[in-house]
């Protein structure tokens, strides 16, 4: 097989590295002057849920979800601004559907009416325009990696996956005058906002107090298995009881047992964390389910961080919860044969009877409220809520609901297994400043000094200055300038300055800009 760089896990990037944070394209376009695009005569009278255009100016100014178009006509001159909530579709002889979010009165919005169709966008993806919003948001990535790059800081969630860092003790672990902790671990980043591992190495083994986790151990013979794992989030409500199931294949979200035990594990945990290297795709839960300000599915890699290397020994995963300290103990997981699970609470119950889509058994004692089983004979099934002696609104993920039978478990991810709380307050196991990135350590703490704390953390300001908004801005402006033909992107006539001055200036200010925001590590 090919050789690849596998450290077994992910670098410090983004947490979303394609997400537009530091500004728009709009904003780009309104810096330049660049107006909306012409609005074009509707093809066909409007419906309650979108209007048309024909195909050819659907190819010329460019329609995509997202987009504002405003519609007009001679019944209604002011007319509406609707938001497209969908990828257009084809309207046969009325040519290019443009399905809106919302319904709307469209008895004023026919042909007969000259029903007008614009794009607000100044940038499209248009496939006869020469400087598209593909392009401009590609430079915006470009810039926010630079600027990231170059002040040492981030004003969007940053991931660190895996950073080795000493403790610094306070000698024979006990605390001294007027502190409340034994020792101290500063992080290379500061404006943390959450860990995600805190693990302190204690001799023969990483001992977790941030997180709830669980490990996988695969066979030597990875024949032996047929390689499903099935993960339960624990939610509660809309889409309650979601799973996904981790399965074998060649696809982009199966992974792969062709090799050894050491080089599945990778391609095991590159699935889980959405490794872009190796070509891997989310992989949605089912049901599917959002959060507060995404219209994306929540998928495993932002509910699950996985390692594959040799701090846990070869051919294991670590797998913990992005869930803040005990809030990952609700997710639940479960193993096909030949596959072991470890440093997670394993639960059982007996089967009894199956009722419809409910399995009853002796006790549902100590299981989540939601989540994952599997029985003796490898037969896999969520379930949406339990009672005292019955899972409810169960869906097979494995074999069959009728199948089920024997033993039941489940093993739940967990936290502190080795001694200890785990517990995030000052006078618990640890606490931390942050602000400044700095761990504080009281009952809890490692054996040893050096590289003895290995901590995941997400990172980054909370809010996107104005003053980055406008350095990118400058910045993508700037290169826009100098990559495309000018005489297309900026229309002639009415310029003070000339385009290569405005280059220079908008490069300059930017600079100055992000000259305040540098953070230097200064040793005393």
């Amino acid at each position: 097989m090919p050789v690849v760089f596998s450290p077994g896990e992910p670098e410090t990037r983004p947490l979303d590295p394609d997400a537009i944070v530091y500004t728009t394209a709009q904003k780009i376009a309104d810096l330049l002057g660049i107006g909306p695009s012409e609005a074009v005569l509707a093809s066909a009278n409007s419906v309650s849920d979108g209007v048309f255009v024909t195909g050819a100016d659907y190819r010329d100014h460019g329609f995509s979800v997202g987009d504002t178009v405003r519609i007009y006509s001679d019944l209604d001159p002011l007319g509406l601004d609707l938001n497209l909530s969908v990828t257009p579709t084809n309207g046969g002889a009325s040519g290019v559907k443009l399905v809106t979010d919302t319904s709307f009165t469209h008895g004023n919005f026919t042909t007969a009416a000259n029903t007008y169709v614009q794009n607000t966008a100044s940038f499209t993806n248009g496939k006869t325009r020469g400087v598209t919003k593909a392009i401009v948001e590609n430079h915006i990535k470009r810039i926010q990696d630079k600027i990231d790059s170059v002040t040492h800081n981030a004003w969007r969630p940053y991931l660190v996956a895996a950073e080795y860092i000493n403790f610094d003790t306070y000698k024979p672990y006990r605390r001294r005058y007027y502190t409340d902790y034994v020792g101290t671990t500063p992080l290379l980043f500061r404006n943390v906002q959450q860990i995600l591992r805190l693990e302190l190495w204690q001799g023969d083994d990483y001992r977790e107090i941030g997180s709830a986790e669980v490990r996988i151990t695969l066979p030597d013979d990875m024949t032996t298995t047929d390689g499903k794992i099935a993960i339960g989030v624990g939610n509660a409500g809309a889409g309650k009881g979601s799973a996904a199931v981790l399965d074998i294949g060649t696809t982009t979200t199966t992974w792969r047992k062709d090799f050894d035990k050491v080089t599945s594990a990778q391609n095991l945990a590159d699935l889980i964390n959405k490794e872009d290297r190796v070509n891997k795709a989310a992989l949605e839960f089912a049901p599917t389910f959002t959060l507060e300000g995404s219209t994306s599915n929540v998928a495993v890699h932002n509910e699950f961080l996985a390692t594959a290397n040799a701090d846990y020994g070869s051919g294991i995963l670590k797998v913990t919860s992005m869930r803040q300290g005990k809030g990952g103990e609700t997710c639940s997981i479960v193993a096909s044969s030949g596959i072991s699970l470890s440093e997670g609470s394993t639960k059982t119950a007996t089967f009894s009877s199956l009722s419809s889509d409910d399995i009853n058994v002796d006790s549902t004692a100590d299981f989540a409220p939601s989540g994952v089983c599997i029985d003796s004979s490898g037969d896999m099934f969520r379930y949406e809520s339990k009672t005292a002696t019955q899972f409810t609104t169960c869906t097979a993920i494995n074999g069959s609901l009728g199948a089920i039978t024997g033993t039941i478990s489940q093993t739940l991810f967990q936290m502190s297994l080795q001694g200890g709380t785990g517990d995030q307050q000052r006078l618990k196991d640890w606490w931390m400043d942050y602000e400044m990135g700095i761990i504080y350590f009281n009952n809890s703490y490692p054996f040893f000094e050096w590289n003895a704390v290995k901590v995941a953390y997400i990172y980054g300001e909370r809010y996107v200055e104005k003053a980055i908004e406008e350095a990118t801005t400058k910045l993508v402006a700037a290169d826009l300038l100098m990559s495309d033909d000018r005489s297309v992107l900026i229309p002639e006539g009415g310029q003070n300055i000339d385009l290569g001055s405005k280059v220079q200036l908008f490069r300059q200010e930017a600079e100055a800009i992000l000259g305040r925001y540098k953070e230097m590590v200064v040793f005393a």
